[in-house]
């Protein structure tokens, strides 16, 4: 399979000799037009200024621009989404949600694979990505269980009529090598494209003493093949597969003995679609999906071939859905569907096979009174097999008070079930050494430590530890888009999310080695609010200037009602004596910034062809550990100090557009903090080539 894709690209790349050209575009705002089409916030094709909900796109132009590969990469530059690194890679942060509580689609089907929760950002490139659309605020009411905090969802670029092909490298800092080859072929019936990327780094150490290396040396396949054929005016059919496979070469100091061993992680998604138009008023769409994620780990010891650690972990996920869109009056249309999916894990972590079922039906009526106001209104209602059904409704609205000012507002509920890890997880860290239990393995495996004398004092008895509920958010949002001249654009949208039982790691344990034992609780009250704004204006025709800013308050409320009460007390950083915490000191929900920014400007020379941006991006101070051993962030040594990240590119066309050239760097400033972000290295610098074998 893999070697006839790879002949189908050389064949359509050296045959055709064809592909779309790279079309220069400001490294803006400016793709944000008012007639852009979005389909992820309402299953259907909607225009954008008009939509009542929380919506951003970024094109591929944008990204190209920018010289982006990953999608790590380009979601760390937009407002209000924070990149989080974990052992496990970097996931994203919506509104103070956890990267739990964001699903990440590819052509509407979600991804799996979040070992901790995390789905790791950098396993996915961008290259053969047409837009990416991210809706912010829960959209449980088309998307179920992990869409609480929203939904990014990346859709495939579509081959170009006749013939197309590509060839892109990028090559930088810590041997960091990005290769991409995409064809692609297209008639009035048919269509087939396909891609292949291979992406690799030398890794690196931010702590070099240690003998380890923060990330291991690695190498990653992606291949990604398409096929599409309209049967009639009426009947189109179409079929996906993308493959991902990535091998890391580990190599870590423990204990002064050296352990090495390959990593391995595979990442498979097949889905095909069959639509089918029945009547100018009324289509519908069934679709097929199956996902499959694992790993497999082996580490033995250097000095005598021993084991030193064998994991494997395997997940599959399938799903069947169908969904009609009905045109009931011009004005108003109505999208529902019905689905139901099976999903499954067996690992080491988990003592046996774990196993969930869930259906779903849904239903959205997309109403437009007369021609300034736009109301949609629907509800998901979800069964599972582990916990009770749940009703997740949602309401949103907009009213143009002219061509240039659109306001939105909306309110929703979110739902999470509990997953496979909250539940059942046993995982302890071979090289660090700290436990992770899940609620249903907490009192028995900290038993076991206690009889091991791994114990030295515990914080929270495992016993007392209540049945996990599952999680829900009522949420609000309101906000506006404003165009007052040609150029300018100006978003503002301010959210609120009352989150009960929100589910978050806690320590419960402190190790006779200093490290913790984790599990899981349900926290009372939490909620997350906040304002997000951003701006851009295009001016002198070849400069663009843009910004954006989040400001987020992230508590839980249990914690300031105890406050309140006089019942929360610390220790003094300086004296060590105990002292009862003020609000003020409270600095709330781990791992939230309260204030983060981005600017960037922008030239583009459409006679030259060069392209160049820089881009600052802002993380202010957030919370990062309990030093005092109370529970919450509350003293200035349990934060990490806010930080500035500046990025930049240059790009320079050739040969009638169809060779590009260019630079970036990324993090100039070298900023480190080895202690708390590992996915912050220092400066990287690359350089990138792509050639389009057909100028337009």
């Amino acid at each position: 399979m893999k070697y006839f894709v790879i002949c189908f690209f050389v064949f359509t790349t050296l045959a055709t000799q064809a592909q779309q050209v790279d079309t220069l575009s400001v490294d803006t705002f400016k793709s944000k037009k008012l007639k852009e089409v979005v389909v992820t916030a309402t299953r259907t094709a909607r225009n954008l200024m008009q939509l009542p909900m929380p919506v951003t796109t970024i094109s591929n132009k944008d990204i190209k621009n920018r010289g982006m590969v990953r999608l790590n990469e380009i979601l760390n530059e937009q407002t209000g989404l924070s990149v989080l690194p974990d052992a496990h890679g970097q996931g994203i942060q919506i509104q103070g949600f956890s990267p739990d509580y964001t699903m990440i689609m590819l052509d509407g089907m979600p991804l799996i694979g979040r070992t901790t929760g995390i789905l790791d950002l950098t396993r996915i490139t961008t290259n053969d990505i047409d837009k990416i659309e991210i809706v912010k605020g829960p959209v449980s009411s088309l998307y179920g269980s992990e869409a609480m905090a929203g939904v990014i969802n990346m859709i495939s670029a579509t081959p170009q009529w006749g013939g197309s092909g590509s060839i892109a490298a990028r090559y930088g800092t810590n041997k960091n090598a990005d290769i991409s080859l995409n064809g692609g072929f297209a008639t009035n019936k048919l269509s087939l494209s396909g891609f292949v990327n291979r992406y690799s780094s030398g890794g690196y150490t931010l702590v070099p003493q240690s003998g380890s290396p923060t990330v291991s040396p690695f190498i990653g396949y992606t291949f990604n093949g398409r096929l599409g054929y309209k049967f009639s005016d009426a009947t189109n059919f179409n079929v996906q597969v993308r493959d991902y496979t990535n091998t890391a070469d580990n190599n870590f100091l423990v204990d002064n003995e050296r352990v090495t061993g390959d990593g391995t992680e595979k990442d498979l998604n097949i889905s095909a679609g069959l639509t089918h138009k029945f009547s100018n008023k009324f289509k519908g769409d069934a679709r097929l999906y199956h996902a499959g994620y694992s790993t497999k780990s082996l580490l033995t010891n250097n000095a005598d071939g021993s084991v030193y650690d064998e994991t494997f972990f395997n997940q599959k996920f399938n799903r069947a859905e169908l969904q009609g869109d009905y045109k009931i009056i011009n004005s108003l249309r109505f999208t529902g569907g019905i689905g139901g999916q099976n999903e499954s894990v067996v690992a080491t972590r988990y003592n046996n096979k774990k196993t969930f079922q869930s259906g779903y039906l849904y239903g959205q009526a997309d109403w437009t009174p007369f021609k300034q106001l736009n109301i949609i209104g629907g509800g998901r209602f979800d069964t599972h097999s582990v916990y009770r059904s749940q009703f997740s409704p949602k309401l949103a609205a907009s009213y143009q008070l002219s061509e240039k000012f659109v306001i939105l507002a909306s309110t929703g509920k979110g739902y999470k079930a509990p997953d496979f890890r909250q539940l059942y997880l046993n995982f302890t860290n071979a090289v660090v050494g700290y436990s992770v239990f899940g609620t249903e393995e907490a009192a028995l495996e900290m038993q076991k430590l206690q009889d091991q004398n791994q114990i030295q004092s515990i914080l929270i008895n495992p016993a007392s530890l209540n049945a996990l509920k599952a999680e829900s958010s009522t949420a609000y949002n309101f906000g506006y888009r404003y165009r007052p001249i040609n150029g300018l654009m100006w978003t503002v949208n301010a959210f609120r999310n009352n989150i009960r039982d929100l589910i978050d790691s806690e320590p419960i344990a402190i190790k006779t080695n200093g490290q913790s034992v984790f599990s899981y609780l349900n926290l009372q009250k939490v909620y997350t609010q906040g304002v997000e704004t951003d701006v851009s204006f295009s001016f002198l025709k070849r400069w663009t200037v843009a910004g954006g800013m989040q400001y987020l308050e992230a508590y839980d409320q249990n914690v300031l009602d105890k406050i309140k009460a006089g019942q929360v007390f610390g220790t003094d950083q300086a004296t060590r004596e105990t002292i009862k915490v003020k609000k003020s000191q409270y600095g709330g929900l781990l791992n939230r910034s309260k204030y983060m920014a981005n600017a960037r400007i922008a030239y583009q020379d459409d006679r030259t062809g060069i392209t160049m941006s820089v881009r600052a991006i802002y993380r202010g101070r957030y919370g990062f550990s309990d030093v005092d051993g109370n529970g919450i962030v509350n003293r200035n040594d349990e934060y990490v100090k806010g930080y500035v990240l500046l990025n930049a590119s240059v790009s320079k066309l050739f040969l009638n557009n169809q060779l590009r050239l260019q630079v970036t760097g990324d993090n100039l400033g070298n900023y480190k903090n080895p202690g708390a972000i590992s996915n912050l290295p220092g400066t990287l610098v690359y350089a990138g080539i792509t050639y389009n074998f057909n100028k337009q």
